[in-house]
């Protein structure tokens, strides 16, 4: 039985914030709560109490509401980001396998997923939810920056290695473009061609549309071209390589080199 609820919350242009409830004692964390009108609206709504704030890493468009959260909540007494990732507000850093609740019943366990950020962080939520932030997108990733490929390698073995069924909440909605180039990456893969037009008409929470969050550990394996570095047809696409993170890499160059052109 589901010890929390899950309440996706749109930001800025295409973000998203969540709200994760637990139903015994409505206590609530925010996830990346940067637009902190709509997040303490989601609480009102829901009859929740934010008393924590899990911030994936530091950018600004997910770390930049937490010290004006704090300041407009005084129930919050937890502001969680990932160790050496200088989160604003940050009272708890956490690493890999680090544990705590939210609420009575709501467990968190955290997955350390460097590479966008040096202390980009991931949490996996009640056994069933995992929230990525800039790791891992539907159908995508995030760009490495300062990171290497074989961190983002590393981060989406960890993620990977959920349960097939567990939620994956995103943070941001890429999915039209990412399918896209999921497409151009594997272009005889039908499965895909019905993603990207699901992707379509599900379109964006932040105009109107339904949004496409959550995913599933099941569907990125099926979907996700930085998931299937180890499938024929990815490796297709970019020639034989014996290094996972190499072909991470090379993905990675794919995706940006598709951008530029489309």
């Amino acid at each position: 039985m589901a010890n929390c609820t899950v309440i996706p919350v749109p930001a800025l242009s295409d973000n998203y914030m969540y709200l994760i409830v637990d139903k015994e004692t409505k206590q609530a964390a925010a996830v990346d709560p940067v637009d902190i009108d709509a997040i303490q609206k989601a609480a009102a709504d829901n009859e929740a109490t934010i008393d924590t704030i899990l911030t994936t890493h530091n950018h600004w468009d997910h770390s930049g509401g937490n010290l004006k959260l704090v300041k407009a909540v005084s129930t919050i007494d937890r502001v969680y980001g990932g160790i050496g990732d200088d989160v604003p507000g940050c009272t708890h850093e956490v690493g890999d396998g680090d544990t705590f609740t939210i609420g009575t019943n709501t467990t968190v366990k955290v997955l350390f997923t460097p590479c966008h950020t040096p202390g980009h962080v991931c949490y996996h939520v009640d056994d069933a939810h995992v929230f990525t932030g800039d790791t891992m997108f539907v159908s995508g990733a995030g760009n490495f920056n300062t990171g290497t490929p074989a961190q983002m390698t590393e981060a989406f073995d960890k993620i990977l290695s959920l349960p097939e069924s567990t939620n994956v909440w995103v943070g941001h909605e890429y999915t039209a473009k990412n399918c896209a180039f999921a497409c151009f990456c594997e272009p005889n893969n039908e499965e895909l061609k019905k993603r990207l037009e699901w992707a379509k008409g599900q379109g964006s929470i932040h105009s109107g549309g339904k949004g496409t969050v959550p995913s599933t550990i099941a569907m990125e394996k099926a979907c996700n071209p930085f998931a299937r570095i180890d499938q024929m047809s990815v490796m297709e696409f970019f020639g034989p390589c014996d290094d996972r993170s190499e072909r991470m890499r090379l993905v990675r160059k794919g995706k940006d080199d598709w951008g530029k052109m489309s």
